[in-house]
């Protein structure tokens, strides 16, 4: 158990914006817009390479954030009967007294050691924690979630299993990045803007089906004394 890294990973949490989606939202914007702002200039193509690689890697860690703090909302905003009982199958794991003792020091609630220690880099991982939370398929949800948006209400959204496919590869691709900063793209670029794109729409239909979720668990302790705030 990383203490260290549940403390810092609790202080960034309670520094970004209360709500999940904005908070996905002003991190994936730091460098979407950025790639926007050179793309109408002209660069060398290994400035744009490097900055693509950035937008990659930021993106995928503002989704791995968005689902860490959506989870956090649902801990913070239902009734605890509406996820208690799921629990063990998020985060089947015993601790020695030490750890305990370390865990009240630093004050740690329970249930950020279940957030922290769970993986949102990858599709199936999304899919096994909000699918138990929820109680049905969590991307089965989605795909049949439908969206417009304010700027152009005349159009109308959905994610399919494409879009699903689409966010692994992203994963992927980040991977790579990673652990090998100056490989390639094994994707054409042109691709991976796609790909880009399409984590943003599940993003948001994710928010849509979650919202809902809590909305329907809320807890009535909370509306009582209207400390609620999403």
């Amino acid at each position: 158990m990383d203490i260290r890294k549940i403390v810092t990973n609790s202080k960034a949490r309670k520094s970004r914006n209360n709500r999940p989606i904005k908070a996905f939202v002003d991190l994936y914007d730091s460098t979407d817009l950025a790639l926007k702002e050179i793309t109408a200039l002209s660069v060398s193509e290994a400035t744009y390479e490097t900055l693509l690689k950035s937008h990659i890697i930021n993106t995928v860690t503002a989704v791995e954030v968005y689902y860490r703090d959506i989870l956090d909302s649902i801990f913070r905003l239902c009734k605890p009967e509406s996820f208690t009982n799921k629990l063990k199958q998020l985060h089947d794991r015993s601790y020695k007294i030490d750890e305990l003792i370390e865990m009240y020091i630093h004050r740690i609630h329970p249930l950020e050691l279940i957030s922290n220690n769970l993986n949102f880099q990858n599709t199936q991982n999304i899919e096994k924690v909000f699918t138990i939370l929820l109680g049905k398929s969590f991307f089965k949800e989605l795909k049949t979630t439908k969206w417009r948006l304010s700027k152009s209400p005349e159009n109308e959204y959905e994610i399919s299993h494409a879009d699903i496919e689409a966010l692994q590869e992203l994963f992927d691709e980040r991977h790579k990045l990673i652990h090998n900063p100056h490989k390639h793209f094994s994707l054409k670029k042109e691709l991976i803007l796609e790909k880009i794109d399409t984590a943003l729409g599940i993003i948001i239909a994710s928010d849509i089906v979650i919202s809902n979720f809590i909305n329907e668990n809320i807890d009535p302790e909370l509306t009582k004394n209207g400390s609620i705030d999403k």
